[in-house]
């Protein structure tokens, strides 16, 4: 994501520059009580929105059409809780800072419905690769 909040291709990311990270789901079925978890590769850290000014600028970007009850962003994971959602397609936006150059694995990402475990989707394990500041 560019200074102006504007969204540009990943590639060539460097330590500092912020990154759109966007998950797609799809409901099959009315589902209840879902948990996303979100494990972010090593050079990655969550931001809070509530902290970052330049965000704002961001905008529709941002905008999800995923309804979180609930939203936590820990040093190494994005969690987001919904309590009942309709069947349809949905997308989970959040964005993340590049803290440190280098290749890593992001892990798969897994939805499940938390009472019935058995309910569950996991996305691929993606290489990224940053690089240092300029």
């Amino acid at each position: 994501m560019a200074e102006d909040g504007s969204v540009r291709e990943f590639a060539q990311a460097r330590v500092g520059d912020r990154v759109l990270v966007s998950l797609r789901l799809e409901v099959r079925q009315p589902a209840y009580f879902l948990a996303l978890d979100d494990p972010l590769p090593a050079v990655f850290e969550p931001l809070q929105p509530e902290f970052t000014s330049r965000q704002a600028a961001a905008g529709s970007a941002l905008t999800a059409d995923w309804i979180s009850d609930f939203r936590e962003l820990r040093a190494d994971r994005a969690l987001f809780f919904c309590d009942r959602l309709a069947p349809g397609d949905y997308t989970v936006r959040y964005l993340a800072r590049v803290r440190a150059a280098g290749r890593a694995l992001a892990p798969a990402a897994k939805v499940e419905a938390m009472y019935q475990p058995e309910s569950f989707g996991l996305t691929t394990i993606q290489r990224v690769e940053t690089f240092a500041s300029e």
